[in-house]
């Protein structure tokens, strides 16, 4: 026997449905199943059908990935809107939103998957059951001061990062990796840009990096402002 699990979206937010597939398609492949991604133009659909055996783990894989949805490119549309301090370049303004979402990204993560239905719309269940995570975001946009300064951006980050314990990234030559070397692609749902990779470790919540590649002129410098001795260096990072 198998069993269906659909995840829906405005089709505006195609990109949300692909980041389920991106992240989805490999284990539900491995689980014996097949991924499939839809759209008619109004709404877009992904579609996971997997052996019942596997449903709950599949499941749970779909629901931490919608929640990535809600708790960071949700976040960062809100964010995008109602945080305008003066201060900062471009670039830093995109970081101190990367740094804003991930400050409590976890928290974020556990509310939006306890308010989650199947089937899933992402786009209803955020408007109609998640109203006291808008309020909250609400609330620490309130509370970012007019003029952000470069100095205080960099003493957010380093906090941030200082708090976040025992979880390490890798970055190699085709993108950024988690313990289990799960490829992190969370960036996408936060604009990418020319600093995906900052992003991309900022959003992931760790407090340490290791390099086993070059980054741009611009990472590297913001990277090593921002984590400092916290970053370690593998021999691929010197060849």
């Amino acid at each position: 026997m198998e069993m269906e699990l659909i995840a829906s979206e405005s089709a505006a937010r195609r990109k949300n449905v692909d980041y389920l597939y991106k992240t989805l398609c490999g284990p539900v492949d491995m689980a014996g199943g097949k991924a499939t991604v839809s759209d008619d133009g109004t709404r877009c659909v992904f579609k996971a059908t997997v052996p019942d055996g596997s449903a709950d783990f599949i499941r749970r894989g779909l629901e931490d990935k919608i929640a990535d949805i809600i708790a960071v490119n949700y976040k960062y549309e809100y964010f995008l809107r109602h945080v305008k301090p003066a201060g900062l370049k471009d670039i830093e303004y995109d970081i101190l939103l990367s740094a804003l979402i991930a400050a409590d990204i976890e928290e974020d993560k556990r509310y939006v998957t306890k308010m989650l239905a199947c089937p899933y719309a992402i786009d209803g269940s955020f408007v109609f059951t998640m109203k006291p995570l808008k309020k909250k975001w609400s609330e620490i946009a309130g509370y970012v001061p007019n003029y952000f300064c470069y100095e205080q951006l960099k003493d957010f980050v380093s906090y941030i990062v200082d708090e976040k314990k025992n979880r390490r990234v890798y970055v190699a030559g085709n993108g950024v990796f988690d313990g289990r070397y799960n490829k992190l692609i969370r960036a996408d749902l936060a604009g990418g840009g020319e600093i995906n990779v900052v992003k991309e470790i900022i959003l992931s919540s760790s407090g340490e990096v290791e390099l086993d590649c070059k980054l741009s002129e611009k990472e590297e410098f913001y990277l090593k402002d921002f984590f400092g001795d916290k970053i370690f260096f593998r021999k691929g990072y010197f060849s």
